[in-house]
């Protein structure tokens, strides 16, 4: 069975916003969602400009918001990406007899990262981040393990996201108190890869002093400001998709 007969990824809608006659600022907002025969069975997300903003827990039945200012802003009812799961799985039960149960080809990218949110400072918190890319279909087990024991605690992990290439990415985090001589390693398994387990190991070092220059507090502003505009856009899109379906109904 092909990517394209697995999953099924669809594109919402494209909007401008235009701040000038010289400046256009192009923004993408995306509903993606998929059905499979493996686990998990399905997701439901939604994104802007690659970013998520919300997904839907089909197990639970409810939405999940990225972060908690989007929910704040907005809302999204469940029940209607559980329909459209509904949909997608009896269309993939028809291609698994049309394409007599064949199965996807696994692919991954054995180049796995980890990194830390912010600059690391010996003996205090720390997020480590680990990042896997470019893998096929969207079943992956990513694990921590510190000094070759394994970590459960503090252990977070997102949904997967689709890439324009038919593929996935999946984060997981850790949030640990690196002291030196510490070892941490992201294990990852996954069918593609040459080698399972994948193995990224990652040493605690002190980064060299960053100094708040202006252009690093510049870009500290447009951090700020850029979350501020997708919060605002967000309420905005939901708003007048709400009002579209209202028009709709009459």
């Amino acid at each position: 069975m092909s990517p394209r007969k697995l999953l099924n990824l669809g594109l919402l809608c494209v909007f401008y916003v235009h701040t000038s006659q010289a400046v256009k600022v192009e923004n993408i907002l995306t509903v993606e969602n998929f059905v499979q025969t493996l686990e998990p069975s399905g997701e439901y997300m939604f994104q802007f400009d690659g970013d998520g903003i919300f997904h839907v827990d089909l197990q639970r039945k409810e939405t999940k918001w990225r972060l908690q200012q989007f929910g704040e802003v907005a809302s999204f009812e469940a029940a209607g990406a559980l329909q459209k799961i509904g949909i997608l799985k009896f269309n993939l039960d028809i291609y698994e007899k049309r394409s007599n149960y064949t199965k996807a080809k696994s692919v991954a990218r054995d180049d796995i990262q980890v990194f830390t949110v912010k600059p690391l400072v010996l003996g205090e918190p720390a997020s480590l981040i680990c990042l896997a890319t470019q893998f096929f279909p969207p079943v992956i087990k990513m694990s921590w393990l510190k000094n070759n024991e394994p970590v459960t605690v503090g252990v977070t992990e997102t949904v997967y996201y689709p890439a324009p290439d038919g593929s996935f990415s999946k984060f997981l985090y850790l949030a640990t108190v690196p002291q030196k001589g510490d070892v941490y390693t992201c294990s990852v398994e996954h069918d593609g890869l040459s080698k399972n387990p994948t193995n990224k190991f990652w040493f605690p070092e002190v980064p060299r002093h960053i100094s708040e220059t202006p252009e690093n507090v510049v870009c500290g502003l447009g951090l700020v400001f850029g979350i501020i505009g997708i919060v605002a856009s967000i309420a905005l899109i939901c708003k007048g998709k709400k009002n579209s379906d209202q028009a709709g109904g009459h």
